[in-house]
């Protein structure tokens, strides 16, 4: 399988992260953890991390930290994570590093565009209908370079094995696509950063707005994302994120469910982190645009050590076939709903997110903010 081919690399990624020397203020943390994964919540498992704490001022959690995951589903999902962080090691400099083997055990597969048909009464006598299983195992290296002020270079490479297995049939995907796919990419990616946010891990003001290209296996990429955070009051912060893509060449069909973006991947589009109102994984393709508005009101702080709140958002947005990216109302999905905002200590939030939208009511998790 693709996916054995690759792991020595992938654990080479991981370890090149480790950091150089131990200094003054390392501390090491063990404790449980809670994530998400594509259609499937909780999965349960443990976390390590060793870590500088930056200084009280600083818009980074940690100077450096390395992060090591396991969590586990009830339905079968898997991942194993080792991250590295160092926004604040080195003047001027910063970089970010993972290796990761996850399995989604229920990704979604409703076809490909943004016409893609639903029925639920399909779904109501087979819930595998619309749902494959997929393994990845990779990893990325990206350096970051400030150029003046709040402005930022980064480069970044990649390399990623994913396998798409068809569960138990009929489903979609074996249908339009087979039992089975391999796929290998590699990627390169160029982007300028501009942040002017107060805190990275949890915005209350600033922007972050970035623009990219990446070049992976037979094909080129494109892309803005551009967020900002507003604090009418002391408690509420009003966020919104503005998202488009577009896409030349032919992508394996692993691209067409992710965005690689400054240190961080996303859905394209559906799920907890792009519309919270489809299924993980609902509207796959090669060009997108999509926005996003949300209201986060903070109920119960208690500083650094916790707080608990409410959310409301809306999500809009569509997919376009390869090269047709487009500024137009036509075809958009608009979702909306709230949810519950949980935060332990000083940067572990979870959302819990009730949406409606034209596939009927979605829950869903996120594990850290949508944007």
């Amino acid at each position: 399988m693709a996916l054995r081919r690759w792991w020595p690399l992938a654990l080479l990624l991981s370890t090149a992260a480790a950091p150089l020397a131990a200094q003054d203020r390392w501390l090491s943390n063990y404790y449980p953890y809670i994530a998400s994964a594509p259609n499937t919540f909780p999965l349960l498992g443990a976390r390590y991390d060793y870590r500088r704490d930056a200084e009280w001022d600083d818009p980074w959690l940690s100077d450096g930290s390395l992060a090591a995951t396991v969590a586990f589903g009830f339905n079968g999902s898997q991942m194993a994570t080792v991250v590295f962080r160092a926004p604040g090691l080195w003047k001027d400099w910063r970089l970010f590093a993972e290796g990761y083997g996850i399995k989604d055990s229920r990704l979604g597969y409703f076809g490909v565009g943004n016409d893609s048909p639903y029925d639920a009464a399909i779904e109501d006598g087979n819930s595998n209908y619309y749902r494959v299983r997929r393994g990845r195992l990779g990893g990325r290296v990206e350096v970051t370079r400030r150029i003046v002020g709040h402005l930022e270079a980064a480069v970044a490479a990649g390399i990623v094995g994913t396998e798409f297995t068809a569960l138990p049939a009929p489903t979609l995907f074996g249908t339009e696509v087979g039992s089975e796919l391999d796929e290998t990419d590699y990627t390169g990616s160029l982007r300028l950063v501009f942040d002017t946010r107060n805190r990275e891990y949890n915005p209350a003001t600033g922007a972050l707005l970035q623009a990219g290209a990446l070049v992976g296996n037979a094909y080129g990429r494109y892309y803005g994302d551009f967020r900002g955070f507003v604090s009418p009051f002391y408690s509420t912060v009003v966020a919104g994120r503005v998202t488009a893509v577009t896409t030349a060449g032919s992508p394996p069909l692993s691209a067409d469910y992710e965005l690689q973006l400054w240190e961080e991947s996303r859905w394209q589009y559906g799920g907890q982190e792009t519309n919270r109102g489809l299924a993980g994984g609902r509207l796959i393709d090669a060009d997108q645009l999509s926005a996003s508005l949300e209201v986060r009101q903070t109920i119960l702080d208690v500083g650094d050590f916790g707080a608990a709140g409410l959310i409301a958002f809306l999500d809009v947005g569509r997919v376009f076939p390869e090269g047709e990216l487009s500024l137009t109302t036509d075809g958009m999905v608009l979702t909306g709903g709230g949810g519950l905002m949980f935060r332990a200590l000083k940067a572990g939030i979870m959302t819990l997110n009730f949406a409606g939208g034209p596939d009927g009511f979605v829950f869903s998790a996120t594990t850290g903010w949508a944007f």
